[in-house]
Parts: structure tokens; C-alpha cells; sequence
């Protein structure tokens, strides 16, 4: 009996449990699955299609092959060099025919391995040469970007990270109307961040929403830092960081969002604004 998924078909039943349930010959999920990994290492969609033929046929020449795979002839040759310089395939001539045969499943693993040790060069060659450039570049374009979104955690915590680079020792940051439920969801990446800005001597003033009381109590015992609390009718899901050159609007919502603007005058605004704020709050 055949089993349909949607517009394919994933498999066949092949016998009922004695439970009532079916047991499925699910082969072309687990196909599905290696080309899904090993996409994930960069191959393309025709080196997969080649090098899972390989495995499948054994030793074989390029006819079989293009066969197996689907692949045209015009291709393979050009797809089997790259599969061998990998190191995923090799070949043999006989009578002036070459064999091709996929290596060990093992060497997946070698090449898996060669490609995270790049990937680290890589990563390790953008932090010393082209970051810095880039980062120059950014200080000195005539029309720089004002304004900034950033959605979902990751990019919360990536422009957070990357405006506390831009404070120095003596400079305050200033946090407005911070929500409990930030803490609640975040707290453990919060303490590092808080971490780092005392190792930066970098002052902060903080003003909790009126339920956050048990997260501010924790910060009023660093050095460099300051808490207050917003009265009962003024608390709010959302907060503001102000830098000295940039403002970051946070809103916690189904995903959070981060709204940048980087702009003195404007951060200066709010500072203004934070000084009102702070002198009617309750300590």
C-alpha cells in the first residue's frame, strides 16, 4: 500500500503492528535527509546526487553513474573532479576506462572538519583585516543609516553587545522603565552584560518598572550602578537604552525588536528626558 505526504510520496506500508498502528519502509525520507546534511556542508545539489549514486553503485564508470543520478554527462565529469579534489571520491583507469567509487563515509567527516578549520581562518582574517575596515568605513560615510531595526533575540543582543563597545571608561549608560519580564526571559545574558560594563567602568542609572524589585535589588550592589523604580501606574513591557550616541528602543513582543536610532542629538534629548524620569522615581 502507498503511503502520500502532501504532493510526494515518502514511503510504504509495509505491515500493520499489532497495536493497529502502520510500520513504513520510509526510504526516501532517509535520502531526503542525507542531501538536507549534506547541503549543510556545502555540497551542491548535483555533487550529492553524484556522490550518493557512488556509494550506492560501488566502483563504476560515468554511463551508470549519470544513470543512478539523474545527472547529465556534460556534468558528471566536471562534478567528479570536484567530488575527488574533496576528497569524497577517487578513481582508477582500467583498459583506458576510468572507475570512479565514492571514498569512505568516513572522509565526510575529514571534510567536515577541514571545513570548520576554514571557517575559522575565515573568521579569524574578517576580525583582523576586513571588520576594521568596514567599521572605519561605516565612521566615515557622508550618508550614514540613522535608524535600525534588529527582530528576535539574537539581534536584540548583538546590537546591545555591539553599542557597549562604544562606551568608554566614565561614561553612564542610562536604561529607562526596564521590564520584569525581560529579566525573567534574559536574566542569565543580562548579568553578563552588566558584567562587562563594570569591567568597562562604565556607570549605569536604571529605572525598573515597579514589579521588577527583586532584579534591582541584584543590581544595586554593584559599584557603578544606580537603581530607581517607576511608579505603579507607569510600568510598561517595553524599555529604552540611551547611549551617549544612540538610543535603543526594546519591545518585548512575540519575538522582541530592537529599534536604533544613532544620533547625538536626539540621545541627548532623552538624557534630558531620563533626568525628569529619575528625579520621580522612587528609590
Amino acid at each position: 500500500m502507498l503511503l502520500l505526504d502532501s504532493n510526494e510520496c515518502v514511503g510504504y506500508i509495509n505491515s500493520v503492528s499489532p497495536q493497529g498502528g502502520y510500520i513504513y519502509n520510509l526510504g526516501t525520507i532517509t535520502v531526503i535527509m542525507d542531501e538536507q546534511l549534506l547541503e549543510r556542508l556545502g555540497l551542491t545539489k548535483g555533487e550529492i546526487k553524484v556522490y550518493l549514486a557512488l556509494n550506492k553503485l560501488g566502483e563504476s564508470t560515468v554511463g551508470p553513474i549519470g544513470k543512478e543520478s539523474g545527472v547529465s554527462k556534460s556534468k558528471i565529469y566536471d562534478i567528479l573532479d570536484r567530488l575527488i579534489e574533496k576528497g569524497l571520491a577517487g578513481h582508477i583507469s582500467k583498459n583506458g576506462t576510468k572507475h570512479f567509487t565514492a571514498n569512505d563515509p568516513h572522509m565526510i567527516l575529514e571534510y567536515a572538519e577541514k571545513q570548520k578549520e576554514e571557517l575559522e581562518l575565515t573568521k579569524e582574517k574578517l576580525s583582523l583585516n576586513l571588520l576594521p575596515q568596514l567599521l572605519l568605513q561605516r565612521k566615515t560615510a557622508t550618508t550614514q543609516s540613522v535608524a535600525e531595526l534588529y527582530e528576535g533575540f539574537k539581534g536584540l543582543k548583538a546590537v546591545r553587545d555591539e553599542l557597549m563597545r562604544t562606551l568608554n571608561p566614565g561614561d553612564e549608560l542610562l536604561i529607562q522603565g526596564a521590564p520584569k519580564i525581560a529579566n525573567e526571559k534574559w536574566e542569565g545574558w543580562l548579568l553578563g552584560f552588566h558584567k562587562e560594563r563594570e569591567e568597562r567602568k562604565v556607570g549605569m542609572r536604571i529605572i525598573y518598572n515597579s514589579d521588577a524589585k527583586k532584579y534591582g535589588a541584584i543590581r544595586k550592589k554593584w559599584k557603578l550602578t544606580k537603581v530607581r523604580y517607576m511608579t505603579n501606574d507607569l510600568s510598561s513591557p517595553n524599555w529604552i537604552d540611551v547611549y551617549p550616541g544612540a538610543v535603543l528602543f526594546g519591545m518585548i513582543l512575540k519575538e522582541p525588536i530592537a529599534f536604533v536610532v544613532r544620533d547625538k542629538e536626539l540621545a541627548k534629548s532623552f538624557r534630558a528626558y531620563f533626568e525628569i524620569m529619575w528625579k520621580n522615581s522612587k528609590q
